[in-house]
């Protein structure tokens, strides 16, 4: 399922002296198959943006198109929406609600039309995918779990109704780097199965350049980038221009060529400035 988002503005609390631009036509298109990243300061736009694509914001002006459902129509079919695109906010543990993991699990499928049965099967299918056994936690509350395991439980919430595009935004908030890992590890696991589409937004560049294929930047509502990690970072005038950092991968690739020491490689993560380093040395 292909999203084209066609000149889409947004402004909050419009003709009061609170009035604030978030989006300033931005148009792009997210291509079945990506792992899109949006990227910006904070108050760039990005988690505004990221609540139109399962209308949880409502569009004031522009179109998005997601596949053959038109959401700038009066009455959109809301919940085939976010049955096809599944949000997971910061810090999801949050979502959870229910006074036990398998019903918090199945509330999705069940609220999409899933029998009691097809509901128990996909619940089940997504705890497997998020490495956690419904019979072993399935009877117990999400609030008992540690911290790791809420977070799992929440994206099984998400994923449970099967949707084809996964939006989430700052998914590693709060973890430490193994955390990180697993998480972003999970999300293109995912990807392998039925998740066609993930749009990640995030502050931590090194999770963009090792994860993303696509990267837009928002700047102060606007969008001034459209491109691939690889020209982003070792794009200076992009970089230096808003208040983005580079990954640390790039500084150590930048801190080298200032010392002679210039490595043939984009270096978007650990394997290949290493790479490359191997390379320079021989």
């Amino acid at each position: 399922m292909q999203i084209v988002i066609q000149n889409l503005s947004y402004v909050y609390s419009p003709k009061t002296p609170f009035e604030k631009v978030a989006l300033d036509n931005v148009s792009f298109t997210v291509n079945e198959g990506d792992t899109l990243g949006i990227v910006g300061a904070t108050g760039s736009g990005k988690s505004t943006l990221s609540r139109h694509l399962n209308a949880l914001i409502r569009i004031q002006s522009g179109k998005i198109l997601l596949g053959d459902i038109d959401l700038s129509q009066k009455k959109p079919d809301l919940k085939e929406v976010r049955k096809k695109v599944g949000m997971l906010f910061q810090f999801p543990e949050y979502q959870l609600f229910a006074d036990t993991v398998r019903k918090d699990v199945e509330f999705g499928p069940k609220n999409f039309g899933m029998n009691e049965a097809e509901a128990a099967k996909s619940a089940a299918e997504a705890m497997r995918l998020v490495g956690l056994d419904m019979g072993e936690i399935g009877e117990k509350s999400p609030f008992e779990l540690s911290g790791g395991q809420m977070r799992r439980v929440a994206i099984a919430g998400v994923i449970a109704s099967r949707p084809e595009v996964l939006v989430l935004d700052e998914p590693t908030a709060g973890l430490d780097p193994a955390g990180k890992r697993e998480i972003l590890e999970l999300v293109t696991a995912l990807k392998s199965s039925f998740v066609k589409t993930v749009v990640i937004i995030s502050h931590n560049m090194d999770e963009i350049a090792e994860y993303c294929n696509r990267v837009v930047v928002l700047d102060e509502g606007k969008l001034i980038a459209d491109t691939t990690p690889a020209i982003l970072f070792n794009d200076s005038d992009i970089i230096d221009n808003t208040e983005l950092d580079y990954p640390h991968t790039i500084k150590i690739k930048r801190m080298l060529a200032a010392r002679g020491f210039v490595i043939d490689t984009p270096a978007l993560t650990v394997k290949e400035l290493a790479a490359g380093v191997a390379r320079r040395l021989k």
